[in-house]
């Protein structure tokens, strides 16, 4: 009985033993802020057993023994290993890992990601490289960093708009410009023109309300670049979306944190380009002199009449003198006169119209207040913005404030609120094709004529105004004609004032480990008012105008999603489902006035008659979306989103649609054991996606519009009219069978890393097809409209996106930094519609942006030259020397295909150099392949005021062949090759030459390369430089610059320009305002 009971004692005996080693450890996962670390996987060293910490960052996990040793990992931090011992409670503080934080992103609906666990493309630019030259628009600071992205400052005047466009156009007439989110709210970024420069081809260029946001307060911006990464947001992320996340305060677990920093930059902006102009030829016709008060007889019998003053191509400024009559209005010099007039006289000046430009001086000041203790994180900023304009008289100025917490209410709830207001607006000056235009008077001004009449200041009435107290204005074409800049700027001002209020109030309540819900409402109010003066004497409106505008929008965005979350064995899962609703109102108001009394009192009350016009319009969308994520091993990641959307500018038959989407990502240098010290990482991406997007407002029905008539020159008569009121039907039929327009995409792409990272590529290859793309169909007048709404058109894209990095070297002390990218994107219009090719959405002078059927959206359609079958150019054989047309090329009057205003591959490198507490960056950028109709060119040529036309009074050989049109229009040629002498004079240059004849000649190549930025810095160590009580934690000392040197053929201004601001007809240069080049300092201090 003994034996039998020894032999069951001894098995229970070593099960007990077995037990007394193993024993439950538990312990705290701190970061090393003291904040506990959510979700962070211990896992015993050499087995597949772990647990995650909780929301505290507790575990509890059951171990062999004292030895064993637990491995402690989570994103964006380093991994420690910790053994175990004797300790029953483990407290394990995990250090913020720098590079790891590099590779976590934001995307849609604000969720922070491992870059590596999605299968899309997506580009982070963090905030400090973003303020690295105190840029005064967030936009403008992506230029050059984001392959795939085309980004455009409409001019160089202070608040400009600014044009962002990934992987191409994908509609017609929608806007191709992505979907713009900050900390979760999706606000509107469209730039909206009114009163006279309605059009966009005049007045002033506005801003879009991007510029609002002080880049200071970013903390990071990513670029969902296609609709797979942003199908969550739906139909308003088919362009791809660009996500803002602002800087915020944070909770501290080990006590209370107050910093406080204040920042000063200081620039200097001046012209970086502007046309070449010819210096030795005066105003007049024929080498016949004409004066601003005066026109020979001899030109009046030719038919110039009044429009000789108009040109320079009198007789040469060397043979003139002035005749001495100090009281003569236009110059104090005295009349421009022949030599043989008065012998002894003073030559004629040489004027330069460019001295009108001045340097503008801009300041901003940045202060922020960070602070919080365990249950509360705040940040406090204000900033302001004061930047004088290139232009005088003109100015922007931007004042933000912002304000945000991170309120913990217990252990299972938390709020966070962003709240900001801004206060923008300025002088702005016109431009254009605008007799009030400062580049038109300026760059039109004959050689031998001072806008500036002698003064030295910009506010000087004797620069342009005629002493004789007539009130008329003083320009060199006499009384009007254009408006002397000095005018412009001073008698015609242009003023607008926003007021804006936008934020987030989100709350996170987190029931269970496992389940996160979130409630997020967010609102964007803006009130842009605005106010134009003409006043009287103006070329454009001799009576004087008075206009005001004001422009409201309402945006209101609300998200409620919940996030489930599981790890079981070498999987994790994730399932996110929610719903969104979005509502978009805008109010718009017109009041007019017309002919003032006089210029003493300028106001809608003392017009001879005015007018009112309001606009309403509004836009609702409501979706139910959801996303499932499911990774193997941490090395294998897929990601499925579908949204279910309902949007009320469709019918109500077609109103929802859904919209899916699904990636892949397979990081193979862990999954299939690759890594080395040689080969660090590589991954594979893989992702479609089918996103659609809604109409404009009010294309399903046919509405009434308010009656006018015009001649194209007058102020013309509108309604209400003599007590009646006039409606006229829209011309434009509406269609209430249309859907949703539709854009599918594949994207793959690799990551591939070597030697410890220090060589990085990122590529990606994608191709996609938008589908039932609305367009305005013409129809037969007889239907009593112009165009119908349809669903006809369809397009295609496809790209490479190549980013490289470099480490080349890197020491204790010294490190060089280099960054590549490379972008290539070919669009290709499919169909416009049934028995259409070409469909012109904005245009100018008969030259029009168009989508032609087998080309890239956005060709150049225009008036050219004749060709043979062969394309040669046909030069007139028809005729004698000294005609106008013998031996010069021949205007061929159906439009013509001229050009492509996309670039063919843009690219950029950036070298960062990095020595102690010293910093410089170099950025260089270009776009290669792209055409720009030079309108300001074509202009000059025509008034003789552009360099190309001295070689007026030559004789040229054009390159072609001999040919001429018989009497029915046709064709007559041998294709033998000219050798016919073509005469190069005024006819010429105002003939088959000019820029009001043809267009062809001034579509010119406006490739550039650019050094886009260079920051040279200085930070000193507080804690360096004082031993015992610190005066600041540091202090940055930089030295900046923009723009700071172009190359390019373009004959005109800075090529990156558009005159229709951030509208889809982009690659047209009319008298825009110059792009500028900037340089200052910039002082930071950190307490």
């Amino acid at each position: 009985m003994k034996k039998v009971l020894l032999l069951f004692a001894m098995p229970m005996a070593i099960v007990s033993l077995v037990h007394a080693q193993e024993r439950q450890v538990t312990g705290t996962v701190k970061g090393s802020d003291g904040s506990p670390v959510l979700m962070a996987t211990i896992q015993i060293k050499g087995t597949s057993t772990g647990t995650t910490t909780d929301k505290q960052g507790h575990f509890s996990l059951t171990v062999k023994d004292s030895k064993a040793v637990l491995i402690v990992r989570s994103v964006g931090f380093l991994t420690r290993e910790v053994t175990v011992g004797d300790n029953p409670t483990l407290s394990v503080v995990l250090p913020v890992d720098t590079k790891a934080l590099q590779e976590v992103v934001v995307t849609a609906l604000g969720i922070r990601q491992e870059k590596k666990a999605i299968g899309y493309s997506a580009q982070d630019v963090k905030g400090d490289e973003l303020t690295r030259t105190a840029p005064s628009n967030p936009l403008s600071a992506l230029s050059g960093k984001v392959a795939g992205a085309t980004i455009i400052s409409a001019s160089g005047t202070p608040g400009a708009a600014v044009r962002v466009q990934l992987r191409g156009a994908t509609t017609i007439l929608g806007s191709n410009q992505p979907l713009f989110v900050i900390d979760g709210l999706p606000v509107d970024n469209s730039e909206t023109n009114t009163g006279s420069d309605a059009s966009g081809t005049a007045g002033v260029m506005q801003s879009n309300r991007m510029v609002d946001i002080n880049p200071d307060d970013v903390e990071n911006i990513t670029i969902l670049k296609g609709p797979a990464a942003a199908a969550l947001y739906g139909s308003q992320a088919s362009n791809g979306a660009i996500i803002i996340t602002t800087k915020k305060g944070k909770r501290s677990a080990d006590g209370r944190t107050f910093n406080v920093s204040y920042g000063v930059t200081v620039n200097f902006d001046q012209v970086n380009k502007l046309p070449d102009r010819q210096t030795k030829y005066g105003q007049g016709m024929y080498g016949i002199l004409s004066r601003p008060d005066f026109v020979p007889d001899t030109l009046f019998a030719l038919g110039f009449g009044n429009a000789a003053k108009s040109y320079s191509y009198g007789p040469a400024i060397d043979t003139l003198v002035y005749d001495g009559d100090k009281s003569y209005l236009w110059d104090s010099n005295g009349r421009l006169v022949g030599k043989s007039s008065n012998p002894g006289g003073k030559a004629a000046n040489i004027y330069d119209p460019y001295k009108f430009f001045q340097t503008g001086v801009g300041v901003q000041h940045n202060l922020a207040v960070t602070g919080g203790n365990a249950n509360l994180g705040y940040r406090v900023s204000v900033s302001h913005f004061n930047q004088e304009a290139i232009i005088p008289q003109n100015n922007f100025k931007k004042t933000t404030v912002a304000f945000s917490t991170d309120y913990k209410y217990n252990d299972k709830f938390n709020v966070i609120t962003s709240l900001n207001y801004v206060n923008s607006g300025g002088s702005r000056p016109q431009q254009g094709s605008n007799t009030s235009g400062v580049m038109l008077g300026l760059l039109r001004t004959t050689p031998t004529f001072d806008n500036s009449g002698g003064t030295s200041g910009s506010t000087d009435p004797r620069a342009y105004m005629l002493q004789d107290n007539s009130g008329n204005q003083r320009s060199y074409r006499g009384k009007g004609g254009y408006d002397n800049p000095y005018w412009t700027v001073n008698m015609n001002p242009y003023h607008d004032d926003v007021q804006r209020v936008f934020g987030t109030v989100g709350a996170i309540y987190k029931p269970f480990e496992w389940l996160s819900i979130t409630e997020r409402f967010g609102g964007d109010y803006s009130l842009d008012n605005r106010k134009q003066i003409y006043s009287k004497n103006s070329a454009g409106f001799p009576s004087g105008q008075y206009f005001e505008d004001q422009l409201s929008t309402l945006v209101i965005n609300n998200d409620l999603f919940a996030t489930l979350t599981k790890h079981a064995g070498k999987f994790d899962y994730s399932l996110l489902v929610g719903q969104n609703v979005y509502d978009l109102k805008t109010k718009y108001l017109h009041t007019q006035g017309d002919g003032f009394s006089s210029n003493d009192f300028q106001g809608v009350t003392n017009t001879s008659s005015n007018s009112l016009s309001i606009g309403n319009t509004r836009q609702r969308r409501v979706a139910f979306y959801g996303k499932a994520n499911v990774a193997f091993s941490n090395y294998l990641f897929l990601e499925l989103t579908g949204r279910y959307e309902g949007n009320s500018t469709l019918p109500t038959q077609n109103q929802f649609f859904f919209y899916p989407a699904a990636s892949l990502g397979y990081i193979f240098s862990e999954g299939l054991n690759l890594k080395s010290n040689a080969f660090t990482y590589g991954k594979v991406r893989l992702a479609y996606s089918s996103v659609g997007r809604g109409l404009n407002p009010y294309s399903l029905q046919t509405y009434y519009t308010q009656a006018g008539v015009g001649d194209g020159w007058t102020n013309g008569v509108s309604f209400p009219y003599n007590g009646r009121v006039g409606f006229l039907t829209s011309g434009t039929l509406g269609n209430p069978h249309l859907t949703a327009e539709k854009t599918n995409q594949l994207e793959i792409g690799t990551e591939l890393r070597f030697l410890d990272n220090r060589i990085g590529l990122d590529y990606t290859y994608y191709r996609g097809k938008s589908n039932n793309l609305l367009n305005a169909v013409t129809i037969a007048s007889s239907s009593g409209y112009g165009q119908v709404y349809l669903n006809a058109a369809s397009m295609q894209n496809q790209g490479h996106e190549v980013t490289l990095t470099l480490e080349p070297v890197k020491t204790k002390n010294f490190n060089w930094n280099m960054a590549f990218t490379y972008f290539q994107n070919r669009n290709k219009v499919l169909k416009l519609a049934d028995g259409i090719d070409r469909f012109d959405f904005n245009g100018f002078t008969g030259i029009f942006v168009s989508a032609i059927v087998g080309k890239q959206y956005g060709s150049l359609y225009g008036t050219g030259y004749l060709k043979d079958a062969q394309g040669h150019l046909v030069i007139n054989d028809k005729g004698a020397p000294g005609d106008g047309a013998y031996g010069l090329p021949i205007v061929y009057d159906p439009l013509q295909y001229l050009g492509d205003v996309n670039p063919k591959w843009s690219g950029s490198v950036g070298n960062t150099f990095t020595y102690k507490g010293i910093s410089l960056y170099v950025l260089f950028e270009t776009k290669q392949k792209f055409d720009m109709w030079n309108g300001t060119w074509g202009a000059m040529t025509n008034f003789g005021v552009s360099s190309n036309t001295l070689e007026r009074g030559t004789q040229k050989v054009f390159d072609g062949v001999k040919g001429h049109l018989d009497d029915n229009g046709q064709l007559v040629t041998k294709g033998e090759k000219n050798d016919i002498k073509g005469d190069i004079n005024a006819d010429y240059y105002t003939g088959v030459g000019s820029g009001f004849t043809v267009n062809e000649p001034f579509v010119q190549d406006a490739s550039w390369i650019r050094l886009r930025e260079v920051s040279l810095g200085y930070r000193i160590d507080g804690k360096k430089l004082f031993k015992n009580k610190r005066l600041f934690d540091a202090v940055t000392v930089t030295a900046i610059a923009r723009n700071l040197w172009l190359h390019t053929k373009y004959t005109g201004v800075d090529p990156e320009t558009s005159l229709f601001g951030t509208q889809e007809a982009q690659g047209f240069d009319y008298f825009n305002n110059p792009g500028t080049k900037t340089y200052g300092f910039s002082l930071k201090f950190d307490f």
